[in-house]
């Protein structure tokens, strides 16, 4: 089968791999749609150290499944299903605790094991065991499933930041998670949305979802439009998504006394230091958190919000591409052009 195979820092290729072999232990299902990640352009570029070429990549996905084993129970060939693809342990300290999402012996799909830009993925017993395989109910369609698992890492960090209904809530970047974020904040039932971006074509792209005030960083005074959205008082909640140090630093003269912070995008390795002004947090109360990945719960709660019709997933994804074009999906992140990029194994164009 033709499949997305990360070789090595910038070096991915489309590639001939065998098709995964069905176990008494595992499920193997047939993908109808995968989209790309933050972390596939960062392999893209960069490359990852934690990431063991070769291996397929990809984890946005949803599908059908095709092959149940004899050991597994809960599924029926012809089940959609999608993931929470950081496959924890649950033996350790950590996982005890109830943060599987944080657990030091993970072992990621598309990462430790093979992934979803391909027709076929395998799971493995140790996603079943873990709860990470969550069924998608006929109502939400196959490109909608796959937004389940970006969406819940964007719940994680939401509910980590206090967000709650009738907050105003102000999202920083507006590139992909920014959007989700924007989505899952209306669903929340936040009664004011405001999202910054810098450049096109992304303040048009934002421009598409209902109910978002979107805000110009490269020629509005931000903190003055915040404060005249917010009678004077700032956000209740500030998410950060864009992957910059000054982003990070200045988000807390955006928000309210008591309001949380959350700083959502992960800066470069070497380059993560930042400085932020003690005084402000210390009068102001400020609560700062950080957010990384989700757990299968999160992804259970991104469903039902989908199930529930509450997020633009138009709006969300820009483009729709064959498996084939993976680098053209990757140029349109690289440039800023797009939103979600999906791509789908079984069309050819």
């Amino acid at each position: 089968m033709q499949a997305v195979v990360y070789l090595g820092p910038g070096k991915i290729e489309i590639k001939e791999r065998p098709e995964p072999k069905a176990e008494a232990d595992n499920l193997v299902v047939e993908v109808a749609c995968c989209a790309i990640c933050g972390s596939d352009l960062k392999l893209a570029t960069i490359g990852h150290p934690r990431w063991k070429p070769p291996v397929i990549i990809g984890h946005e996905m949803s599908g059908r499944v095709r092959h149940v084993g004899a050991r597994v129970e809960g599924f029926k060939a012809g089940d959609r299903v999608t993931l929470a693809t950081t496959l924890a342990c649950n033996a350790c300290p950590i996982c005890s605790r109830g943060l599987q999402n944080l657990c030091p012996n993970s072992r990621p799909i598309s990462q430790q094991f093979d992934g979803a830009f391909a027709p076929l993925l395998a799971i493995p017993p140790l996603a079943l065991a873990g709860g990470n395989v969550i069924k998608v109910p006929a109502s939400v369609s196959d490109e909608a499933a796959a937004l389940a698992e970006p969406m819940s890492c964007a719940i994680n960090a939401q509910e980590l930041a206090g967000v709650k209904l009738g907050d105003r809530v102000l999202i920083v970047g507006g590139g992909p998670l920014g959007a989700i974020h924007a989505e899952i904040a209306k669903a929340l039932g936040a009664s004011k949305v405001m999202i910054v971006q810098r450049s096109e074509p992304r303040l048009s792209l934002l421009k598409r979802l209902a109910g978002l005030i979107v805000i110009d960083g490269a020629k509005e005074d931000v903190k003055a439009r915040v404060l005249a959205e917010t009678d004077g008082l700032g956000a209740d909640a500030v998410i950060v998504c864009a992957p910059e140090r000054i982003a990070q630093e200045q988000s807390l003269n955006y928000a309210r006394k008591g309001a949380g912070v959350s700083l959502f995008a992960s800066l470069p390795s070497g380059a993560s230091e930042i400085l932020l002004d003690s005084r402000l947090i210390h009068y102001s109360e400020l609560r700062i958190v950080g957010a990384s990945d989700s757990r299968p719960e999160h992804v259970q709660k991104a469903v039902d919000l989908l199930a529930q019709e509450k997020i633009d997933v138009r709006g969300i994804i820009t483009h729709s591409l064959p498996l084939s074009r993976f680098h053209d999906g990757i140029e349109l992140m690289k440039l800023k052009q797009s939103l979600k990029v999906l791509l789908w194994p079984g069309r050819l164009q």
